[in-house]
Parts: structure tokens; C-alpha cells; sequence
């Protein structure tokens, strides 16, 4: 199986909303968003971000060339202004789940963006928690921060939710 993580040329911005689409509707389930009048969720109008503004990336996850998911790295941070780096969003369609594409995905974005990283999590996505607490954990040799319930991160839903922070 061959895994790549490949940036996102700005001629594929709708293919990665296509994406964001089936990631927005699998993350109301925790954030509580609805859908507009057009049935699409507002984050989704913020994608452009990813090419207008500093400091965003958006990779495409693809296995054998096929679309597996995308990652989405930011600064806008919840906690720590003078971070380098936000895991902004993750996502890993349900095929390429628990066979190690998430983690190989995860692994060469840190090591394509050195310095300090800032990863929030909702606290009722048990999948994503255990999933960040594990390639952390492993990718930095069980060197990181987390803080639980931050007031910082609130989500949609009233949520406060868990911060991961730690240095590469």
C-alpha cells in the first residue's frame, strides 16, 4: 500500500470541498451544525482560507492515488498564540480507517512542519481521542501536553474541549 500526502493545488479546491462535505456531515454529529438553506454547513464556505491566508495547508491523503482524505493545518490556535502549527482538520475516509493510513498521514505532517503543535479534540469523538492520544504518544515518545475541558476550546455544542500540545 502506498501512502502519500500531496498538497492540494488550487485547481482541486472542489474536489477537497467534495471531502469537507462528508467531514462536516460526519462531525454534526458532535458539534451539533446544521446545514443551510442550500445544505451545505458554513465551514465549508470557509475552504478558500486554505489558499488566501498565511500559515494554512491543505493536503490531500491518498492511497495507491486515490483519494483516502485530507489534513488541514492552520494558526489559528485555541491556547497557544506563539504555536507554529494547527491541526486545524483530519480526516480519513472510514475504508482507510484502523490500517494505518491515518497514522502514516499524521506522522509526515509533523515532520514536514517542525516546531510546536496545537491539536483540539471534541471530547464525545472517543475514535478521534484514542487515535491522537496513540500517534502523540508514539510520534514524540509520550513528550506532550494535554489539557482536558479547556474553557479555551468550546465547541458549537457547548462543548469545552481537550487540547493536545507538544514540540517536534
Amino acid at each position: 500500500m502506498s501512502i502519500e500526502v500531496v498538497k492540494v493545488p488550487l485547481e482541486e479546491k472542489a474536489i477537497l470541498k467534495n471531502l469537507l462535505k462528508m467531514y462536516c456531515y460526519e462531525w454534526s454529529q458532535y458539534n451539533k451544525f446544521d446545514v443551510n438553506d442550500k445544505g451545505e454547513y458554513e465551514f465549508e464556505h470557509h475552504i478558500s482560507d486554505y489558499w488566501d491566508k498565511k500559515k494554512h495547508y491543505p493536503f490531500f491523503v491518498k492511497v495507491n492515488g486515490i483519494l483516502a482524505g485530507f489534513v488541514l493545518i492552520d494558526d489559528d490556535f485555541v491556547l497557544h498564540p506563539n504555536y507554529d502549527y494547527s491541526m486545524g482538520e483530519f480526516f480519513i475516509l472510514h475504508k482507510y480507517r484502523r490500517s494505518g493510513v491515518g497514522r502514516y498521514a499524521a506522522k509526515a505532517v509533523f515532520d514536514m512542519f517542525r516546531g510546536k503543535w496545537e491539536i483540539g479534540e471534541h471530547p464525545d469523538n472517543i475514535s478521534s481521542i484514542r487515535f491522537w492520544d496513540s500517534v502523540i504518544n508514539e510520534y514524540t515518545d509520550g513528550k506532550y501536553e494535554i489539557i482536558k475541558s479547556c474553557p479555551n476550546l468550546v465547541y458549537h455544542d457547548g462543548t469545552c474541549g481537550n487540547v493536545i500540545s507538544f514540540e517536534n
